[in-house]
């Protein structure tokens, strides 16, 4: 009776092993369905922390694959996004169409990136939730949850000051108010969202107005990065609407 039910036992793990049709990985690293990690890489050093991911197809069938983001920690101040064959806007849950993942294959390294996105002042946990699935079969998916985390150690107290953006949000021009110390090699950069530089100025004089055209740049969302001694100190964030 015992090696019966032993057998039935083994027999439901091994179904449900082989029930699963994809994987999430990354750097050689394997994770289980549900699994949590801590992402701390502010890649581009203006607050941005990215996770990259791969999603490997474990069938002998390609499958056409959605990914969906679901929030289980809010932070105020923090904006995420993925980006899934493409980047899509903080407000898209579901991505809107499939990526084709070939039969036993792994996707590429720039295919599946979780994004969040921290004003210049927020420090704290971002936890979010990102599912896989087929999608023929929705039911049928894997999970894993990614804890951002932007802690707001070693930043140092100075007196350098970069005002907000104004006019925000801009169509033509956009500028930023600042104060600086004496002796600092100060630089100003804007990205976009792909964390993208589009356009940058050294500061030479310690207090005045810094303005950028943004006449050029398609409408979105965009951050000017303060640079001090090569370090990123201040990030402010500003929408170009036509």
């Amino acid at each position: 009776m015992k090696k019966t039910l032993f057998t039935l036992v083994l027999m439901a793990v091994m179904g449900f092993v082989s029930a699963q049709s994809l994987q999430f990985e990354w750097d050689g690293n394997v994770y289980n369905d549900g699994e949590a990690i801590e992402c701390i890489n502010d890649e581009f050093g203006y607050g941005e922390y990215i996770q990259h991911m791969q999603i490997r197809n474990l069938t002998s069938g390609d499958l056409n694959v959605i990914v969906e983001k679901e929030v289980l920690e809010d932070l105020e101040g923090v904006m995420n996004f993925f980006c899934w064959g493409s980047c899509f806007s903080p407000d898209v849950f579901v991505s809107p169409r499939p990526v084709t993942v070939e039969a036993n294959s792994v996707t590429g390294e720039e295919a599946l990136s979780f994004h969040a996105l921290y004003d210049g002042e927020v420090y704290g946990y971002l936890v979010m939730r990102y599912y896989a699935y087929d999608e023929s079969n929705p039911d049928e998916r894997v999970s894993i949850i990614v804890k951002f985390h932007r802690s707001g150690e070693g930043v140092a107290e100075n007196a350098i000051e970069f005002g907000h953006a104004y006019p925000n949000p801009a169509s033509s021009m956009v500028s930023f108010d600042y104060a600086l110390s004496a002796g600092d090699k100060v630089s100003v950069s804007v990205y976009n969202l792909l964390g993208q530089e589009v356009m940058g100025q050294q500061l030479n004089n310690l207090q005045g107005k810094v303005s950028f055209s943004v006449a050029d740049l398609n409408e979105g969302i965009y951050f000017c990065n303060l640079f001090v001694n090569g370090c990123a100190v201040k990030t402010e964030k500003f929408v170009v609407k036509k």
